[in-house]
């Protein structure tokens, strides 16, 4: 075994020490974003895209056109055609589960409206999986929200922005206004207006873009829709285009058939033009509220 004096055991040990403080930081540079990679459970989502400052460019936004033969068209009511910029696609959940994305895109569907949040504190739990499927395969996503009254509308677009960040590549985020669901509060419109306006300005202040307003019936004949103003219409109709001649997206079923997805199915339309116009937010406009009704 060699011997050495007390100045090269000094200098070995300074070496020795600086080799092990190396390691040390890179392997816990390694350690933190591995625990950021796997930790799905504690804090924030990370962002679907990663970018700088977000800024909405809606040229970006497009989809595409449905092929003439595309098994999707089975769905679409008894004697109507696609009409010129009008593209199929989809709404969908955790209520359905796996999904083969690579067959819903087979089946000619461009675009997918997928559920992210609901309320305050949930997350859909096939978001992620769905809005990434959807891409890899070519169909193009947007998010949806499904509101309840039982919390603020503030808390709801925190959580909603935190799962569904902004992303030039997607339709413009979408707000589900129902009654179905755990929530069974009715507070005056006033204040239940208010928490939607919260919601809507946080929302569409991020994305910059408005947002697509659904609803359902009964939800209009309690409410009534101010939120709708100059913002793009998702409309149900099942016989026909809806009457409104100015809709952005149309629902026509909660019972469509598409491949890769079993059971029902909701299946839309999309007037892609419509959708980018009513969604964009002109230069030096903020996020818009409902109109005042003696405006």
């Amino acid at each position: 075994m060699p011997r050495y004096t007390p100045e090269q055991v000094r200098r070995r040990q300074i070496v020795a020490g600086a080799i092990v403080l190396v390691l040390l930081l890179a392997i816990g540079g390694c350690t933190v974003s591995l625990v950021r990679g796997i930790g799905g459970g504690g804090g924030a989502a990370s962002p679907l895209t990663e970018s700088g400052a977000f800024r909405a460019d809606d040229a970006a936004m497009t989809v595409s056109a449905t092929p003439r033969d595309a098994p999707g068209l089975e769905n679409l009511p008894d004697g109507v055609e696609l009409e010129s910029g009008e593209v199929m696609g989809i709404d969908v959940s955790s209520y359905q589960q796996e999904i083969d994305w690579e067959q819903v895109a087979a089946d000619g569907f461009g675009f997918a409206y997928i559920k992210a949040t609901e309320g305050a504190g949930f997350t859909d739990t096939h978001f992620r999986r769905n809005w990434d499927g959807a891409q890899a395969a070519g169909v193009v996503p947007g998010a949806y929200h499904y509101f309840t009254l039982c919390s603020p509308g503030a808390d709801q677009a925190e959580d909603f922005l935190a799962a569904a960040p902004p992303d030039d590549s997607a339709l413009p985020p979408a707000l589900d206004l129902e009654f179905d669901g755990a929530c069974e509060e009715r507070p005056e419109a006033e204040r239940a207006q208010a928490e939607i306006d919260a919601f809507t300005a946080v929302v569409e202040e991020a994305w910059g873009r408005r947002l697509v307003i659904y609803s359902s019936s009964q939800w209009r004949e309690h409410y009534g829709l101010p939120v709708t103003d100059s913002r793009p219409d998702w409309l149900f109709s099942e016989r026909g285009r809806p009457a409104q001649d100015d809709w952005s997206v149309w629902q026509l079923r909660f019972d469509g058939t598409v491949s890769g997805i079993e059971g029902g199915v909701d299946i839309d339309v999309a007037r892609i033009e419509m959708l980018r116009e009513h969604a964009e937010i002109p230069r030096g406009e903020g996020a818009l509220t409902h109109a005042p009704e003696d405006a």
